[in-house]
């Protein structure tokens, strides 16, 4: 995670996360290389799988720019119910794409909470719209995934 939270830059103001008092969140760090397309297409995917699982189970998906350099981004889960989480973690360990050591499963700070944006204002253009395809179509076939 990021030393210092990062807004992307730009002339909106912070839009401040849904469930932002309460203690549930998590955060998981993603990669978007620039000069390798091959796994900016993967990451974006993943991301999107991860945006579907958080409209399928009314988790906020928010995000930091955690390393620029790195390409290392921080996406923020909030949870409205400890069900809500158990049925998000268990979407993400169930399939190859997003499946995750729980030892890289983090607790956001604070601060990084109060800084985090829309993902649509922090990833890159081009990613966002490989996100929103991936999760348009997965959320679409919902009831067969929460089966």
């Amino acid at each position: 995670m990021s030393n210092s939270p990062t807004i992307p830059p730009g002339d909106f103001p912070p839009v401040p996360p849904f469930w932002r008092d309460k203690q549930d969140w998590i955060v998981l760090i993603e990669f978007l290389c620039k000069d390798d397309d091959e796994d900016r297409a993967r990451s974006a995917e993943t991301i999107g799988y991860m945006l579907a699982y958080a409209q399928m189970t009314d988790t906020r998906m928010v995000a930091l720019v955690g390393d620029l350099n790195a390409g290392a981004y921080e996406l923020l889960f909030s949870f409205s119910s400890p069900s809500n989480k158990a049925e998000f973690l268990r979407l993400l360990q169930s399939n190859d794409e997003t499946r995750i050591d729980d030892d890289m499963i983090l607790v956001p700070r604070q601060d990084e909470i109060e800084a985090a944006q829309p993902i649509a204002r922090v990833l890159p253009e081009d990613v966002m719209r490989q996100v929103t395809v991936v999760a348009t179509m997965l959320f679409g076939g919902e009831t067969e995934m929460l089966q």
